[in-house]
């Protein structure tokens, strides 16, 4: 559970694949490939919610219930010496947070990630999905009901941020971000399906000062 955080510690980042069954699993857990003439490997895994729905053929829509991807993030673990971060979806109602939590620190998950986007989602990668954001106050409060269940302190609460994929802009996502780092959240995540990384980095270089203590 706590392999993520040392990972960032030492190296200051994680190289992190995706992964959805055992199979996708072992093969993450071995796979290297090169870059100059240095051997890499990944850090670590992305249990995303998008290809757990498609492999059982359903859209990324929060269809598949937590019983399902319990067992999925179940199997992937017995497979795996890597720590695996969980996609969350919304998180659903505090409660279902809560009770997903729980389950996901008994089984050694290192980190859960949820977007700030109304339940019930649709994918953020979906050019005909309307994407419509959670209040960004009812959001805050649900990582503060999720970090009261948390039970150590290697399990980390994510928060995604959806400002760019619902086409609300930068300050938009950058008030989120306050908000979030005040209810408690561990890191922030934030998303862009544009080609281009700019609005991504100047996001980037403003959370940096977010960052700074007060």
């Amino acid at each position: 559970r706590g392999a993520l955080k040392r990972i960032i510690d030492e190296k200051g980042f994680a190289r992190i694949i995706e992964v959805h069954n055992g199979l996708s699993a072992l093969v993450g857990e071995t796979v290297q490939f090169k870059r100059d003439e240095e051997v890499l490997e990944y850090d670590g895994f992305w249990e995303s919610s998008f290809t757990d729905s498609a492999s059982k053929g359903l859209p990324d829509a929060e269809i598949v219930d937590y019983t399902s991807r319990l067992q999925t993030i179940d199997e992937i673990l017995n497979v795996t010496t890597k720590p695996v971060v969980v996609d969350g979806d919304t998180g659903g109602s505090d409660a279902q947070f809560e009770y997903f939590i729980k389950h996901l620190e008994r089984l050694s998950v290192s980190a859960v990630i949820i977007e700030d986007k109304e339940f019930p989602k649709r994918n953020s990668l979906d050019p005909e999905a309307k994407q419509t954001l959670e209040d960004p106050e009812r959001f805050a409060a649900k990582i503060q009901r999720g970090k009261a269940v948390v039970a150590t302190e290697d399990f980390m609460i994510i928060a995604r941020i959806e400002s760019f994929i619902a086409g609300v802009g930068l300050d938009d996502a950058l008030q989120r971000a306050t908000r979030y780092i005040r209810a408690g959240v561990d890191g922030i995540m934030v998303h862009s399906n544009r080609e281009e990384p700019g609005e991504i980095l100047e996001f980037a270089k403003t959370y940096e000062k977010l960052c700074e203590p007060v």
